[in-house]
């Protein structure tokens, strides 16, 4: 009995520990699903689903589309206003996998959904938009036999514009149960194999003296009898290209204009129906959270070099034989236009026809190379210190370019892994550092020699024109500085050295080697094939450079999923900071009202600003028995940094004699459909 009541002791002082640690092991351990595996397109559906009806109250899903393979688009709306029409919160969008090559980040989508829905981690004040897969078909490629890394859907599509379709597809010659390469000994080829790992294959430099062996192609055969290999499989539309900015048509992949296919098109639907969207995370192959947006692409029009035209010059009172920048150019406008009109860099480009911008502008990118540092730091602080090969630049007609370009919100990626770097043998260096460069004086840069130059013009991938005699000459005569060089090496491609082949490919082949047994890349073995006779058939295993195996996933998402949060602590804020009344006599009074951004980010980005999306926030002031006298009773506001204020002023004229008996009421009314907004009651008479 003793013993019976000493168990029952015990079992009450369990329940008591869990009773009250109970709360903080919710809060460590903040999902309920497991990790271990990578999902396919059902099973991520069944899990959201079965997350959906564990927490209804605050979550629902929403029906996108079905893609051509009769896979659904199911989007998981996640938040206190879930189910109402009209939100008050605004919204951050993520989107997963748009092009289905990238299992992990499909994974990271879920394990969000998982987080927020079951942590007790307060989210109340946004609402989140989550889909785990924006390319399913694509994705059932990874689950498929012959695994091949495809980005396109199921719907068919006449890949080499014959008479037939998708007659042409893939061929596992080997039966291992991946498409990988083969290589043929041939008079015109161009490869040659790396002679410290045979694996490895590089184009021959004819320069040097190479001359090419083999011809490469992917695994397969000519099913269709036109001299090319898998060049028509079945499918598609790579959804993931498949957004407006700067699309490219009549490719084999990107679809015959955006929004082509129902994945992306209801996709861009529910977007523009959700203006309560302020931010979208995009999970995928590139990284704006690590390495901000890239630059690079060749605009139609230099914004700081504008000419123009001969017709319109003398109306701008412009010289058409010289160049301005964008700033003199609006200048000039403004003297022209009627009052009031507000000039933009979007007006001024459409009025001179200078083509889109392609680029990310400067303002932005402040910001980004800031947060980037930040989530580096972040990184660190977790331990997660291995160097790692770059992300992938964002491609054009991605969802991720879209959303920056076009949509003006702040807009983030992430991969979550890539291979990491393989360490080099240190090589004797000239020295300079572009941080160094930048510091140098002009003097200080002409007095280095012209060999330590060189060395580093080399190491920092300048183009082969760029001597150093001619370099040292342009500082000299005050054409360039060394801040500036630093600034132009900063945004070059990094060099390649092409006696050690595929930086990429020798990192796979690397972690190949140390963590997968070799399993990541096949190794060439001979084979008869019935059209090119003896062939090698080998190369990297798909996946592998993207995909870190299953037993990782859980750890990499852990450290890195919750980031999204501190970049949506960032999210412009919008409330009204202060307000005053001034009598000016008469019945009359001054209204002063000032708006502040209260958060980080700017309200909205530059590239918004320019673009004029999203809709501006709105003031305005009623109140009875008030007449508005001077300015407006909606005044927009259209742009506010981060952290910054502006006064809005009005006259307006109040009843003196219902002043006499009581107070009269103003209310200021601001409105953000996704910066949040504010409210407030001025009182004239009894006080402010």
């Amino acid at each position: 009995m003793i013993l019976k009541f000493k168990k029952f002791n015990r079992l009450l002082l369990f329940i008591g520990i869990l009773w009250i640690l109970g709360p903080l092991y919710l809060n460590a351990q903040s999902v309920s699903l497991k990790y271990e595996k990578y999902l396919s397109p059902k099973d991520l559906n069944s899990a959201i689903k079965g997350l959906n009806s564990s927490f209804s109250q605050k979550s629902r899903l929403i029906d996108l589309s079905k893609s051509p393979g009769k896979n659904e688009l199911k989007l998981l709306e996640i938040g206190t206003e879930t189910g109402s029409e009209k939100k008050t919160n605004p919204a951050v969008l993520v989107v997963a996998n748009m092009e289905g090559t990238v299992p992990v980040s499909s994974m990271a989508a879920l394990y969000l959904a998982d987080m927020l829905l079951n942590s007790d981690q307060s989210h109340d004040s946004l609402t989140w938009y989550i889909l785990v897969c924006g390319n399913p078909d694509a994705l059932d490629h990874y689950f498929a036999e012959s695994h091949p890394l495809d980005p396109r859907n199921a719907k068919p599509h006449n890949d080499d514009m014959d008479e037939l379709v998708d007659e042409d597809g893939y061929n596992d010659l080997d039966n291992n149960g991946v498409i990988t390469q083969m290589r043929v000994k041939d008079p015109t080829g161009t490869w040659i194999a790396l002679k410290d790992d045979p694996r490895m294959m590089r184009k021959a430099d004819p320069l040097k003296g190479e001359k090419g062996i083999y011809k490469l192609y992917q695994e397969g055969l000519d099913d269709d009898g036109d001299g090319k290999y898998n060049e028509d499989g079945a499918g598609g539309v790579n959804v993931g290209i498949n957004f407006p900015h700067l699309f490219k048509p009549f490719t084999a992949t990107s679809g015959l204009w955006p929004g082509c296919t129902d994945e992306s098109f209801s996709l861009i639907k529910f977007v523009y129906e959700h203006p309560e969207i302020a931010m979208t995370f995009t999970y995928g192959s590139t990284n704006f959270c690590l390495v901000p947006p890239k630059g690079g692409r060749k605009a139609g029009a230099d914004m700081t070099k504008i000419k123009i035209p001969k017709r319109m010059a003398p109306m701008l009172n412009a010289d058409p034989d010289k160049t301005y920048t964008m700033s003199e150019v609006m200048e000039m406008t403004k003297a022209v236009v009627p009052p009031g009109m507000e000039v933009t860099e979007s007006m001024v480009a459409g009025f001179l026809g200078l083509g889109a911008v392609v680029n990310p502008l400067g303002d932005d990118l402040k910001y980004y190379k800031e947060l980037a540092e930040k989530y580096k730091e972040y990184l660190k602080n977790k331990g997660m210190t291995q160097e790692r090969l770059d992300p992938a630049k964002a491609k054009d007609g991605s969802f991720e370019l879209w959303s920056y370009y076009h949509l003006g919100v702040p807009t983030f990626t992430m991969d979550f892994w890539a291979l990491p770097k393989v360490k080099k043998v240190k090589k004797k260096k000239s020295g300079i550092t572009l941080e160094s460069l930048e510091k140098m004086t002009s003097e200080e840069f002409i007095a280095i020699g012209n060999d330590t130059i060189a060395a580093f013009l080399k190491e920092s991938g300048a183009p082969a024109q760029f001597k150093a005699e001619s370099v040292k000459k342009m500082v000299e005569d005050g054409k360039m500085t060394p801040e500036k060089i630093a600034g132009m090496m900063k945004n070059m491609p990094k060099p390649k050295d092409s006696k050690e082949g595929d930086p990429k490919l020798k990192a796979l082949l690397a972690f190949s080697d140390s963590t997968l047994e070799g399993k990541g890349f096949i190794n060439w073995a001979n084979f008869d094939h019935p059209d090119l006779g003896e062939v090698e058939i080998g190369g990297a295993v798909p996946y592998v450079d993207n995909t870190p195996p299953a037993d990782m996933i859980d750890s990499l998402l852990t450290v890195q999923v919750p980031w999204v949060f501190e970049i949506a602590k960032k999210l412009p804020m919008l409330k009204i900071l202060k307000t005053e009344t001034k009598s000016i006599g008469g019945g009359v009074y001054e209204v002063n009202v000032w708006i502040e951004n209260s958060s980080y980010l700017p309200f909205p980005t530059a590239m918004g600003n320019r673009n004029k999306q999203p809709a501006p926030a709105i003031v305005t002031i009623d109140g009875a028995n008030v007449t508005i006298l001077s300015g407006k009773k909606r005044t927009p506001v259209t742009s506010l940094n981060g952290l910054q204020s502006k006064k809005l002023t009005w006259m307006v004229l109040v009843d003196k004699l219902l002043l006499l008996n009581s107070d009269i009421n103003i209310n200021v009314n601001l409105t953000a459909t996704n910066a949040w907004g504010d409210q407030k009651q001025i009182k004239i008479g009894g006080g402010k």
